[in-house]
């Protein structure tokens, strides 16, 4: 009885992981653009928006071939501390992410 109803609410009665349309180049390329168009500062590896964005197609095909692969592993945020709106002496930690991960 599981079995029908599962194949009855999957489109064909075939499964599709999720992780198939995360490591598509499309939409690694797509999701990439969205990133660097925001000029922002770079994370603990020190890589600029600009410079991924020179080698866009090269470094989106590479992130693709580790997630598929299973090695891609993310790396650490860097944290800073920037002033809370209002108080002038106080402040808030701020996470800010490399443009991509280390590779292994």
């Amino acid at each position: 009885m599981l079995t029908t109803l599962l194949e009855n609410k999957v489109r064909g009665g075939k499964w599709h992981a999720l992780i198939d349309k995360v490591y598509a180049e499309l939409n690694l390329y797509t999701a990439a653009r969205k990133v660097t168009a925001k000029d922002k500062a770079a994370g603990v590896d020190g890589q600029s928006c600009e410079a991924f964005e020179e080698h866009l197609l090269v470094e989106t095909r590479r992130l693709a071939e580790q997630l598929q692969g299973q090695s891609y592993r993310s790396s650490a945020v860097r944290r800073v501390h920037i002033p809370k709106p209002g108080r002038p002496n106080e402040t808030r930690p701020l996470g800010i992410p490399t443009v991509t991960g280390n590779y292994t």
